[in-house]
């Protein structure tokens, strides 16, 4: 993503978060939260903010906790963040009940149909992808995805 447009993402998510909180939005309060990240001339900083903004709205947005898996942290590669998920939801894990909520999220979504479980395959792709990168520890949590029509060789 290019920095203009990373720019324009991080005020969205940054405008969203305030809405969801209730607090009016300022541009001078804009600056300041984005400075917190580090030197707004470098893209690594607009990275950061976008990943900690994104994860603020899905923790003071969330009314159900299966919609952190089905909607908030289900990236597919056709979502225009998806490449910056892992961030995001290292950002979300910083929550003191961050885990908890997505664990909720997940005994929820064993009350769903197949059809609906399957929905969330981005979300399950990122949790097994994030055990395998440097630096990130494996979530614990455990999950056993069966495909449909498939059985076991006896």
């Amino acid at each position: 993503m290019k920095l203009l447009e990373l720019k324009k993402r991080v005020w969205n998510a940054w405008t969203r978060f305030n809405e969801a909180s209730g607090v009016v939005t300022q541009s001078k309060n804009y600056v300041q939260d984005v400075k917190q990240f580090g030197d707004r001339r470098y893209k690594v900083t607009w990275i950061k903010a976008l990943a900690h903004f994104s994860a603020q709205v899905s923790y003071e947005s969330c009314l159900d906790a299966y919609m952190l898996v089905l909607n908030s942290f289900n990236f597919t590669p056709d979502r225009w963040d998806y490449e910056s998920r892992a961030d995001i939801l290292d950002a979300f894990l910083m929550y003191p009940d961050g885990l908890e909520l997505i664990k909720t999220g997940l005994e929820q979504l064993l009350g769903f149909t197949p059809q609906e479980q399957n929905k969330a395959h981005g979300f399950f792709e990122l949790v097994e992808e994030r055990g395998t990168q440097p630096g990130r520890d494996r979530l614990p949590i455990r999950f056993e995805r069966k495909l449909t029509g498939a059985y076991s060789a006896a």
